[in-house]
């Protein structure tokens, strides 16, 4: 496999209003172009050159580990939204009210653990745990994932690191979260490579 700019899962418009071209192209386009671009030139030359992101940031270590960790999380981002969000499912709802009470409660848990990343950027995830798969909030720094054994995410939320489009990003995430992904995820994982 080689380490490459994956593809948008749907065109670059359909996010908008809640996430505009712009927004769409700055992310995809420059910054995780950048960082899919670092990636290489950093496993270039070593045994992690034909790896996916996912096995770097699970093996490897340092700067190559946070930036696998970084493309693998903005590719993981661009699959957690989609342009008709839908509803989550049976089971995964039943999962929200046990963990949260209700789907605002799940809001309000990700928007207060993503707070402290506001200015610095990072990632908002939604993660079942356990064998039993109960849902729980965690946050993280860009560089960082939590692919820690019996954690499984679901869906993130980007962080940015300007001020005002943190501020909006909530906003946007709960206009455009892939329930569809986030049951597939609970089922599987079906995460992306």
């Amino acid at each position: 496999m080689s380490l490459e700019l994956p593809a948008l899962p749907y065109d670059i418009k359909a996010l908008e209003p809640h996430l505009s071209r712009e927004t769409v192209r700055r992310r995809h386009g420059r910054l995780q172009r950048r960082c899919v671009a670092r990636l290489a030139a950093l496993a270039a030359g070593t045994p992690w050159a034909d790896a996916s992101p996912e096995a770097i940031a699970r093996g490897a270590e340092g700067e190559l580990a946070r930036e696998a960790a970084r493309a693998w999380a903005l590719t993981f981002h661009w699959h957690s939204l989609a342009p008709r969000q839908g509803a989550p499912s049976e089971a995964l709802e039943a999962a929200i009210v046990a963990a949260f009470g209700d789907p605002e409660g799940l809001y309000r848990a990700l928007d207060d653990a993503s707070a402290p990343l506001r200015g610095v950027g990072g990632w908002g995830w939604l993660v079942a745990r356990g064998e039993g798969r109960e849902l729980a909030v965690l946050a993280t720094a860009e560089g960082e994932l939590p692919l820690a054994p019996g954690v499984i995410p679901l869906l993130v939320h980007y962080v940015a690191p300007e001020a005002e489009e943190a501020a909006a990003g909530l906003a946007a995430f709960r206009a455009l979260a892939n329930w569809r992904f986030a049951a597939a995820n609970l089922a599987g994982p079906a995460l992306p490579a």
